[in-house]
């Protein structure tokens, strides 16, 4: 009996030692219910208007060296009338 109560307690030593081994100081205080189209996450800090001159900046690099386009894309100049994919995309259902 003795053998038998010393493996149990063991046991349940050891099981919880995996346990609580899972419990890591990162894995807490996260989201780990997730709600669809809401962010749960904690909220932004607003941009000093340093961060944003420097954001404005960076973007003016992304255009191409001959066009400074201050950053986005452009739909190239293929040929195709294009006009019609909006309006098509327009009045497509929302998923």
């Amino acid at each position: 009996m003795t053998t038998r109560r010393f493996i149990s307690f063991f046991g349940a030593v050891a099981f919880s030692a995996l346990f609580l081994a899972g419990c890591r100081a990162e894995e807490q205080g996260r989201i780990t219910e997730f709600k669809p189209g809401i962010y749960l996450g904690k909220k932004d800090t607003e941009l000093s208007e340093a961060q944003r001159r420097q954001l404005h900046q960076r973007s003016a690099y992304q255009g191409s060296a001959t066009f400074l386009s201050r950053g986005g894309g452009g739909v190239a100049q293929s040929g195709v009338d294009t006009r019609g994919l909006s309006t098509r995309v327009q009045g497509q259902r929302a998923r």
